[in-house]
């Protein structure tokens, strides 16, 4: 049997609750909207289990989720009706304060899903239909015993909302929490975490261990070991190995994924605002068409007739446009809420990254940019050994194609390549140029103004200095054909 481990994961807010994120916590989506989550490849949400997912309120009642307030129009409240203000809210701030804790409460996967739902299987496959399940009482339960846990040590009255979902791949509870001094009446989070990241990390082992004293160690969650006391980073089985490697290699591949869709969403808001331009030109044309008719009609010399029928066929018009102007900004609302949910998706990886680097050390993403490293070697000597049995068939002007293009050296030289471009990556130019007349290249000429161009994404980059660091590990005498 699988480690039953808690969690307990906190992070700080200095802008309070999106719209998006607040729907996405309350579920408070469209059908449409419910389709594209279901089926996109980066998400694990099962609209046929959502019916399932709850709130927990003041007093510990359970209760489905209420979507009538957003979280932050329920954190607007509480600070009103208790006269505090939201640093934040200031027209002079310069620098924004901490002004909420969100927290996420949960388990190892196996045993949350056995709390959720007992003895039923949950099917999640894309796509299955999982709507036969029951929450189980221990998950509400379970649920009130940790909200109580968060009333005890934040204050209930500073809690603004507490959800649990059961439509994903591991059920979990997100909390949050204002942090207010309570003898000042004011938010500061100073007062209720700590002073310094030292007081911080403090307070949250603290509470990690009085979670696990008050609510966990009586289902069966045992308290996470503490890395930087045990040392447990430094265990090298091969099966813990390959377990910090996937799971950094998922979280790498998710950023890309994510950053990927985020790119693709930004070109179509682009389309769909030049559509909504194009759509508002044309209405005003319209209009001015419309007024200048208006005014013609009773003139001496004009057929009132033909004017009425181009004046019905611009109303005509007019009217299309609006339903194709109505549609397109629904469009264009889709799309902006698609990207802000894409990028709170993207910030929440990149928080987990930074969670699995403090769990885990620094020695896992070592381990996989390692292995990284060496797969693509590999890779590249695979290619260069499926060209072996062809070399002797090419002719002399084929060999120099190869040879002009470069893949010569991308084959044969890949890791003194590699090398080398890491060396300009990081700006090196001249230990890149020492580099490569070391080790057979002849250099690659004049860098001055070598750099980063300000438009070039992260791949264009790379690629420019791989091209370049192959152009200098040419031999001297041959020149190489590239593009900067």
């Amino acid at each position: 049997m699988s480690e039953r481990k808690q969690v307990m994961d906190m992070r700080s807010n200095t802008d309070g609750i999106s719209n998006a994120e607040s729907n996405e916590q309350q579920r408070k989506w469209s059908d449409n909207l419910w389709d594209k989550k279901a089926k996109d490849s980066l998400a694990n949400y099962d609209p046929s289990r959502a019916h399932l997912n709850f709130e927990v309120t003041k007093g510990g009642i359970v209760q489905p989720i209420d979507t009538s307030k957003s979280i932050q129009q329920k954190m607007d409240d509480i600070l009103s009706a208790r006269g505090i203000k939201n640093p934040n809210a200031r027209k002079d701030v310069r620098r924004k304060q901490r002004i909420l804790a969100q927290m996420i409460f949960g388990g190892s996967r196996e045993r949350m899903l056995e709390i959720a739902f007992g003895d039923q299987k949950v099917d999640f496959s894309k796509g299955a239909d999982n709507s036969h399940l029951t929450r189980s009482k221990d998950i509400e339960k379970w649920a009130v015993e940790v909200y109580n846990f968060a009333a005890r040590h934040f204050g209930e009255d500073n809690i603004v909302s507490f959800y649990v979902h059961l439509d994903e791949t591991n059920p979990h509870c997100h909390c949050t929490v204002i942090p207010v001094d309570e003898d000042k009446n004011r938010i500061s989070w100073t007062s209720v975490f700590g002073k310094n990241p030292a007081e911080e990390s403090a307070s949250l082992r603290e509470r990690h261990d009085a979670l696990y004293e008050e609510v966990n160690k009586h289902w069966g969650l045992e308290r996470g070991s503490n890395m930087a006391e045990t040392g447990a980073k430094h265990r090298s089985t091969e099966e813990y190995k390959r377990d910090l490697v996937r799971e950094v290699q998922v979280l790498e591949n998710t950023k890309e994924g994510l950053e990927k869709q985020i790119h693709r969403m930004e070109i179509k808001l682009k389309g769909i605002s030049t559509m909504i331009a194009n759509l508002q030109a044309r209405k005003e044309k319209v209009n001015e068409e419309i007024e200048l008719i208006a005014r013609q009609f009773g003139q001496d010399g004009q057929d009132n007739e033909q004017l009425a029928q181009r004046l019905a066929e611009l109303r005509k018009e007019l009217n299309g446009i609006d339903q194709k102007l109505a549609e397109r900004q629904r469009m264009l609302d889709d799309t902006n809420n698609d990207i802000a949910t894409a990028k709170e998706k993207l910030m929440a990886m990149k928080s987990e990254h930074r969670r699995a680097e403090e769990n885990y050390g620094d020695d896992i993403d070592k381990e996989a940019a390692y292995l990284k490293a060496n797969m693509n070697m590999t890779y590249h000597k695979m290619l260069m050994q499926t060209m072996e049995p062809l070399r002797p068939t090419l002719s002399e002007s084929q060999k120099e194609i190869l040879q002009e293009s470069g893949f010569t050296e991308l084959t044969e030289k890949s890791q003194d390549v590699i090398n080398c471009a890491l060396l300009l990556a990081l700006r090196y130019v001249n230990a890149a140029t020492e580099y490569a007349e070391t080790h057979g290249g002849g250099g690659g000429g004049n860098l001055s103004g070598w750099g980063r161009d300000k438009d070039d994404d992260d791949e264009r980059w790379w690629m420019k200095c791989i091209a370049q660091s192959a152009a200098m590990m040419k031999p001297a005498g041959r020149k190489i054909k590239r593009g900067r």
